[in-house]
């Protein structure tokens, strides 16, 4: 079962040592370059420093993480860094955190999206055109952009369903330890 949750920042500490867990290919996919488990260290320091602007979409299978959106806010921008651990790819988990983010970001009326997108990382330029990004290269690389509307009831009825059934799905998990 896929479920998700926006860590809170007492436990971004755990995205890092998700980070570290990946293979090394993913981390230079993700990144752009090679990071070690320092450099990883450096940046989740850096988003303890400035928690309003870092927000982290964790995606579980089966309470087992499977995927993450990092979410950087720039003022009414925001940008998405998404990855899915190796053998959870090809499932769909990277498309149902970006309708969740996209929902996310838009419901606290940012107003454009981007993602940047390594030559090799063709898996996010189908993610990105998926969700109506529009991809423009940049020496090699890409950037893929999107204008978010505004919210609508729609998006927030979206977002409270979702965080609703999360709920839910928690007290029932919770339920079948103390019966």
């Amino acid at each position: 079962m896929l479920t998700t949750e926006f860590l809170p920042r007492n436990r971004f500490n755990e995205y890092g040592h998700w980070l570290k867990a990946q293979d090394p290919e993913t981390i230079r996919e993700y990144f752009g370059w090679p990071l070690n488990n320092d450099g990883i260290d450096s940046l989740i320091e850096k988003w303890h420093q400035q928690p309003t602007q870092n927000y982290f979409l964790v995606a579980k299978c089966n309470n087992f993480w499977a995927g993450t959106i990092h979410i950087a806010t720039h003022e009414n921008s925001v940008e998405f860094g998404i990855i899915v651990a190796l053998h959870y790819r090809k499932q769909g988990i990277a498309s149902y955190m970006m309708e969740e983010a996209i929902t996310w970001a838009r419901n606290r009326f940012y107003s454009n999206l981007y993602m940047h997108c390594i030559r090799s990382n063709q898996a996010i330029k189908k993610l990105c055109e998926k969700h109506d990004l529009k991809i423009k290269s940049m020496m090699g690389d890409s950037e893929g952009n999107l204008a978010l509307p505004p919210p609508t009831p729609l998006t927030y009825l979206q977002e409270h369903a979702r965080t609703s059934q999360q709920n839910w799905d928690r007290l029932l998990r919770m339920s079948q330890f103390t019966f």
